[in-house]
């Protein structure tokens, strides 16, 4: 009797197991036959589908190309020109280094491949059906690479089955092409679908000029450019300003050492630093380039690499939110200006991997005093100094940015509202401002709720939220349920401005308020405090303290239908002005709209 139950798989389903690890869906196989080609040191690269890429996908590169040896190995599994032993991974600069793509392509397509290198007299053609063996032939053709990839999972029917609809897999192809065009600038990328030109982006000379190209002139005159960092961490990109927003975070674009990545600890870093400034379930722009060693970082935690591991987590945590946070308080400044770098060049086969990002280095950083970055050690375990240090203030910006160049000079994203001409109130609820560029509308609650919630905020960092004393103590009634919500958050309460202590079994005696809220008092405001606490207070809740915060500068800030007089006016545009995210108010809408000069003369026909 045989007790033998476990075996090898034969190479033809091991290679299609890979295949479905490495090649998803078309996107996954435009991405890999991409990231190749730039790895090859393309200076242009076309991709051509045919519905969405399940008929055809073909990649054509400018790059370094092969020889007629590398190109039958390049279709193996395991082949790689990027690394040769352990240590190698633990610095790699280029794209790819798995030597798995090609050969999972090809074990689930009809896959073509023709190469030459510029030195050769000709080039190679190789045909591979399937993960059969390749047949080459020589061919004409100009120097570099052109895939093609037809029938895509044509002998995995149950993978192709699950394909979506064309304009689906379309646009995923699309928003990879997106992706990776946004993160090499310097670079050509053409996308063509069933004949008609999706994109088509020439080199560019900065990140905000790809980034106009990519997604247009209305939301690249809202991206702020932001840099920051240190000798070991460097930080740079744009960011939406705080009025800009969406219903998905499809358009927070991460790149790590010049690869895309999805990682959930940055997106948390990107929205914890809009926090405040969006609208609950609102989501920013944004193009974040990291730069840091390769020793800490891993790449190789997932198949399709689009997934890396830090080893100092909490660091780059707290960089990212720092640099944005501090960028995003200051929205004043023109977003006609990009960090700019020197290019990086179309490298050969001798100089692949030295410059993995094909396009923008990190800006130089320009002395400046320094503020020790904390590391939160991933053990869990107190915090330690770390070693990496940042630059913050959008005044260390100025050295770094290059103005771009443009048909129009781009306004600011936020102006100095006291610097404009007061026209008058309208309606009882707004300001009427004149600037050059036209007529500017303030909503007066939110932005007196955006100057006494970052006052409130000041206050109580120094220690707590200060109080006026209540002309007639109130009394709070409590039910059973919200008795021992209170004992949890008694101390939150009184560091929030309500000087409250316990009167009897089931109540609450209310001496002082927040001063915001005047002679007016706050027990309505305190028990609907009491109401949204958790079973440990407010501090139990992620960013309660914030929302409480929040429902106290409204309640404390100046209503709609209130008549202001012009020196109040003038008062509030001054304190605006002095305050950090003025654009918009503590839940994200607006403060201010603007209405240009030359479309009001138009609705004139002027």
């Amino acid at each position: 009797m045989n007790d033998r139950v476990i075996h090898i798989l034969p190479e033809p389903v091991a290679s299609r197991i890979a295949a479905g690890e490495v090649v998803e869906r078309p996107a996954s196989a435009v991405k890999e036959l991409v990231e190749n080609a730039l790895d090859a040191g393309a200076r242009a690269i076309s991709v051509t589908l045919e519905a969405g890429g399940a008929r055809l996908i073909e990649v054509s590169d400018d790059g370094c190309g092969m020889g007629p040896a590398d190109a039958v190995i390049a279709l193996r599994r395991h082949a790689t020109s990027k690394i040769r032993d352990v240590a190698d991974l633990e610095a790699v600069r280029t794209l790819g280094f798995r030597g798995e793509a090609l050969a999972a392509i090809a074990s689930v397509a009809h896959l073509r491949m023709y190469t030459r290198r510029p030195g050769d007299r000709a080039g190679v053609a190789l045909t591979a059906i399937g993960g059969e063996d390749p047949q080459a032939a020589p061919c004409a053709l100009a120097p570099g690479t052109r895939v093609e990839v037809r029938e895509l999972f044509f002998n995995t029917p149950a993978r192709r089955k699950f394909l979506k609809s064309v304009a689906a897999e379309q646009a995923a192809v699309a928003e990879a092409v997106q992706r990776l065009a946004l993160g090499h600038p310097r670079r050509a990328f053409r996308l063509v679908a069933d004949g008609r030109v999706l994109l088509d982006a020439v080199p560019a000379a900065s990140l905000a000029e790809r980034f106009r190209q990519l997604f247009g002139t209305r939301l690249a005159d809202q991206m702020l450019p932001f840099a920051g960092g240190g000798e070991s961490l460097k930080l740079w990109g744009l960011a939406a300003a705080g009025r800009e927003s969406f219903a998905g975070p499809r358009l927070i674009l991460t790149y790590v050492n010049g690869r895309v990545v999805r990682d959930r600890a940055l997106q948390r870093a990107v929205t914890q630093a809009y926090q405040n400034l969006l609208p609950r379930g609102r989501y920013p722009a944004l193009a974040l380039f990291i730069e840091l060693p390769t020793a800490e970082v891993d790449v190789n935690v997932h198949p399709m690499k689009t997934e890396v591991r830090f080893r100092r987590a909490g660091a780059v945590f707290e960089a990212v939110y720092r640099v944005l946070r501090d960028r995003l308080a200051d929205q004043t400044a023109p977003t006609a200006v990009a960090p700019t770098a020197p290019v990086a060049p179309a490298g050969d086969a001798a100089s692949i991997g030295d410059a993995p990002s094909g396009g923008l280095a990190p800006p130089p950083l320009p002395p400046r005093a320094e503020r020790p970055l904390r590391l939160i050690a991933d053990s869990g375990g107190p915090a330690v100094q770390a070693p990496l240090r940042l630059g913050y203030g959008a005044a260390a910006l100025a050295p770094r940015l290059a103005p771009v160049t443009a048909s129009a000079p781009l306004e600011a994203v936020a102006p100095c509202y006291a610097r404009l001409r007061i026209v008058g109130q309208l309606f009882l609820g707004f300001i009427a401002l004149e600037g050059e560029s036209g007529l500017i509308l303030i909503d007066q609650h939110a932005a007196h709720e955006r100057v006494v919630f970052e006052r409130l905020r000041a206050e109580l960092r120094a220690g707590g939220v200060r109080v006026q004393p209540m002309l007639a103590p109130a009394t709070v009634e409590l039910d059973a349920a919200r008795v021992a919500k209170v004992s949890g958050g008694l101390a939150e309460l009184r560091a929030l401005g309500f000087e409250l202590e316990p009167f009897g079994a089931r109540a609450l005696v209310l001496k002082g308020a927040p001063a915001v809220l005047g002679a007016a008092g706050g027990v309505g405001l305190v028990r609907d405090l009491i109401d949204a606490m958790g079973d440990h207070g407010l501090a139990g809740r992620g960013g309660a303290l914030d929302d409480a915060l929040k429902t106290v500068a409204c309640h404390g800030s100046i209503r709609a239908g209130r008549l202001l007089h012009p020196p109040e006016i003038a008062a509030l545009l001054d304190e605006l002005d002095r305050t950090e995210f003025k654009t918009t108010c503590p839940h994200g809408r607006p403060v201010h709209l603007e209405f240009g000069r030359g479309a009001i003369e138009r609705m004139f026909r002027r």
